[in-house]
């Protein structure tokens, strides 16, 4: 379950490891992309065997993206704390993120194609703002998703009576 209270490195959650083959697929898919696109080039100009080069530059970046997908998933992490939700994320830039739930304006719960077929869920957060006004936490269980969500409508409910500002 989510814990409360200021949370320290033990208490941060991380994404369920079933979301591992879709950050690491979608780097490998932009990989394939970008193999093809360099290789059409090489076609073009003739300078260069181009299947060649694409089998050598996938197999290259198919391996990054395997080491950046276990990057991204270890950078990971999340936590409700008592007056607010706290992220770290990124991977060349590392990002911590603290929502106060008085800014939390509604959080639903999301599953697209690929996390049906691997049982996960995530959760979006939409706060009071402009600018980046929702948070996003993939890779978890339908039922901690829903947890969640709960946990943090009853807790914005309860941050109503403090000021918002």
């Amino acid at each position: 379950m989510i814990g409360t209270g200021e949370a320290s490195e033990k208490s941060m959650r991380k994404p369920e490891k079933k979301i591992l083959p879709v950050w690491i697929g979608t780097f490998v898919l932009i990989s394939g992309i970008v193999s093809a696109a360099a290789s059409g080039l090489l076609w073009y100009f003739r300078s260069y065997s181009f299947s060649k080069f694409f089998t050598a530059f996938f197999i290259i970046l198919t391996v990054i993206s395997i080491v950046l997908g276990y990057v991204r998933y270890r950078a990971w992490r999340y936590t409700l704390r008592d007056d607010h939700m706290y992220l770290e994320r990124g991977i060349f830039t590392r990002v911590r993120t603290m929502v106060p739930y008085v800014r939390v304006q509604h959080v639903d719960t999301q599953k697209s194609v690929i996390d049906r077929v691997l049982g996960l869920s995530k959760v979006v957060v939409y706060t009071a703002g402009s600018r980046g006004a929702d948070v996003t936490v993939p890779g978890l269980l339908p039922d901690d998703a829903r947890d969640m969500q709960e946990r943090l409508r009853d807790l914005a409910v309860e941050s109503e009576d403090r000021d918002g500002v």
